[in-house]
């Protein structure tokens, strides 16, 4: 990640930076011994968290 790569993610709001690595995470997680009933709980869990985070940062505005 060059600094300029990094200085735009910096830019972007949290709940922007954290979607980005949710898909990021549910495309990695590939792994035939991947729990997937778990791993569907942990995303939900997290986009939630996201969900939340990004009203928040709406009614801000």
């Amino acid at each position: 990640m060059t600094n300029s790569d990094l200085e735009q993610q910096t830019n972007k709001p949290l709940h922007l930076i954290a979607r980005e690595y949710l898909m990021l995470l549910q495309g990695s997680c590939t792994d035939p011994s991947t729990n997937y009933c778990e791993l569907w709980h942990v995303l939900t869990f997290l986009h939630n968290l996201i969900t939340a985070s990004e009203a928040e940062y709406l009614q801000e505005d």
